[in-house]
């Protein structure tokens, strides 16, 4: 068995998890998959946990008070900081559907259950993770869920039978977890990424090592070998996974037995030196604050400022995460966990009083509706921006397979898209209404319209929509029935695969505007060349993917500087290239119509997300168009669509 030592090298790799986190979030593209970061921590709890344990247990000292202690000085103080600081930082700058939000994610970090509310709240209309500054608690709440289960098993397991007993139930549970991981990512990925059970076979991935023998002396090659297989292991999860990859599941296994093969070769001579150098050992240390830093700052950051952020902004913040690490470890950090402060039960006290407090705090935000006094504007009656979206959509109260327009038997028009075609709705039924069109719809969410291609989503090939998409090249047989077809064309570059699942993946915007206009050519093949094809291009967005409600009802306790993102360069406005490709192939094409939603938001030189005068928001969020945006689209649209789908053969 394995001893209990102090292991520069486990410092070092620490650290590569933290920085690939940081990385990933801070949108450096070359960390793709960073996010496994957080699965090299759970082997290295797993390995650690299981070896002080097993160690107390065979001295006979083990003791349950003195192990929720030791977890307590490790991680309460630290994160208590962080969560009393994001406390005042939401109140000064979060409009009040963000500040409830934060109060509940609040309640449930202190409670060491935030990934159940994470999972709960996951879907379409989710809040953007752009506003939860407590997002990332999900992975201590499952390591804290970890700690309540994992010593009382090892215990009975210890005194029921044989000393490797604990072994082989790892791999039985190791295995339980992987099946079900597998089988929750075709039904419920978001529970796969964020519960508990999913995630024992990585903490399993440490464990099992400390019933492995230790590595022959003499055998300097084979440390060698295996510490480079881990390197390899944790680099394919690193650069090679993305947002689309299937997991956790069996993919997590590949950095997971990285990180094991690291910890069990991890003093090899030559290859051991990157982890225990001291730059790596230093951020292994501060690891843990880094952690808990670095995703609030970037946030709090990010809200503060609105527009997107320049490279600079984020190697700024990412210096500011180190300092503010730096001193998170050695002024709050160790003299807590050295006991240098206060005697172990003011200690616990004190933290019993800081749960009652932040828990206090979340419940009165709660309770006060998120304190909408500290707003003062003319959009008040706007507090929550994700009702805001469903309310004020452009296609609230139509549905993907909706008709609209005139009551009569035959349908005029064939609307085709995702949720960029059906944003349209609201204004195209009173434009049809009135010229007595009737259309049909087949659409749906993040949904690319395609004969041989559909969404893909967490590693799966989206059957709903290729469902949608037969569904569309039904309506269009055996008529010459025009089709508008809108999508998202800007946000398809990490989301498209064939039938079989296969992902499609693109070096540069430029092929994949090139595919997108291939696939626009099938498209007519399969529908017919002598039919109306209506494209709408790609809006200009909002000016900020958040939306500007979460600008218009923020605080007044600091200076509102997002306000000027209101008006923004047309240049900055999202998708002008892809419509220039858009553009192009209908100049080139017969039958083949295309309308910019640029010339309706925007003038020559800027673009508007609101008529401020007239109390008029022209998006629901940061790219779909509101109710009123759709009225407005109607409007400028209506004669030429009106002319080209009377035009029909």
């Amino acid at each position: 068995m394995i001893q209990r030592q102090y292991r520069p090298d486990i410092d070092g790799l620490r650290a590569m998890a933290v920085l690939a986190v940081l990385l990933y979030h801070f949108d450096f593209s070359i960390f793709s998959g960073g996010f496994t970061g957080v699965d090299i921590f759970f082997v290295i709890s797993g390995f650690l946990i299981t070896q002080n344990i097993m160690a107390d247990i065979g001295n006979g000292t083990f003791s349950f008070a003195r192990f929720y202690v030791r977890r307590i000085k490790r991680l309460f103080p630290a994160l208590y900081t962080i969560l009393f600081l994001s406390l005042v930082f939401s109140h000064l700058l979060f409009t009040p559907e963000h500040y409830i939000q934060f109060g509940k994610s609040l309640l449930y970090s202190v409670l060491s259950t935030s990934n159940i509310l994470f999972w709960k709240e996951a879907g379409y209309f989710d809040t953007a993770a752009e506003f939860k500054p407590l997002l990332h608690t999900w992975s201590l709440a499952v390591e804290e869920q970890f700690y309540f289960i994992w010593p009382t098993l090892l215990l009975l397991l210890s005194k029921l039978g044989k000393k490797t007993w604990p072994f082989f139930f790892l791999i039985i549970v190791s295995a339980a977890s992987l099946y079900e991981a597998e089988h929750w990512l075709k039904s419920d990925p978001s529970g796969a990424f964020f519960l508990t059970p999913f995630r024992l076979a990585e903490f399993a991935c440490g464990a099992v090592l400390v019933w492995l023998p230790p590595l022959s002396v003499g055998r300097k090659w084979l440390t060698e070998f295996l510490l480079a297989i881990g390197f390899l292991g944790i680099g394919w999860g690193i650069f090679a996974f993305s947002k689309q990859t299937a997991f956790p599941g069996l993919n997590a296994l590949i950095p997971c037995l990285g990180a094991a093969l690291i910890i069990y070769s991890g003093q090899a001579r030559v290859l051991g030196w990157l982890l225990r150098n001291p730059v790596a050992v230093f951020i292994g240390l501060i690891s843990y604050s880094l952690y808990l830093i670095h995703w609030p700052l970037l946030i709090f950051y990010k809200y503060w400022k609105y527009t997107e952020l320049t490279l600079a902004d984020r190697l700024g913040l990412l210096l500011g995460c180190f300092l503010l690490a730096w001193l998170s470890w050695k002024f709050i950090e160790q003299p807590f966990r050295k006991g240098r402060i206060f005697s172990q039960r003011i200690f616990l006290a004190l933290c019993a009083l800081c749960a009652a407090l932040l828990l206090t705090a979340g419940t009165k935000i709660l309770q006060q509706d998120g304190f909408p006094s500290r707003i003062n504007n003319k959009f008040e009656q706007m507090k929550n921006a994700g009702q805001f979206h469903i309310d004020q959509y452009g296609g609230k109260g139509y549905s993907f397979t909706s008709e609209f327009g005139a009551k009569k038997a035959d349908y005029d028009v064939i609307i085709t898209g995702d949720s960029f075609v059906l944003q349209y709705a609201t204004g195209l039924d009173q434009l049809f209404q009135q010229h007595g069109i009737r259309a049909k719809t087949a659409a749906d969410y993040a949904c690319i319209i395609g004969p041989d291609v559909t969404f893909f989503y967490k590693g799966q090939p989206d059957t709903a929509c290729s469902e949608q998409s037969k569904r569309f090249f039904k309506l269009a047989e055996g008529n010459h029935t025009p089709v508008i077809l809108s999508l998202a064309w800007e946000w398809y570059i990490d989301g498209i695969c064939d039938l079989q699942g296969q992902q499609i993946k693109f070096l540069n915007q430029n092929r994949y505007q090139k595919f997108m206009v291939k696939n626009l050519r099938k498209i007519r093949e399969k529908i017919g060349t002598d039919r109306q094809l209506i494209i709408i291009g790609n809006p200009p967005g909002s000016g900020n993917r958040n939306g500007i409600i979460s600008c218009l009802n923020r605080p007044n306790y600091l200076p509102n500087n997002c306000l000027e993102a209101m008006v923004f360069p047309r240049k900055q406005g999202i998708g002008q290239a892809i419509n220039q490709r858009l553009r192009q192939f209908a100049e080139t094409e017969p039958n083949v119509w295309f309308f910019d939603p640029f010339d309706v938001f925007c003038d020559q030189q800027n673009c508007s997300a609101l008529d401020y005068k007239n109390n008029k928001i022209w998006y629901s969020d940061g790219g779909h168009i509101s109710i009123d945006g759709s009225l407005k689209t109607a409007e400028q649209f209506g004669n030429d669509l009106i002319r080209i789908i009377s035009q029909k053969h």
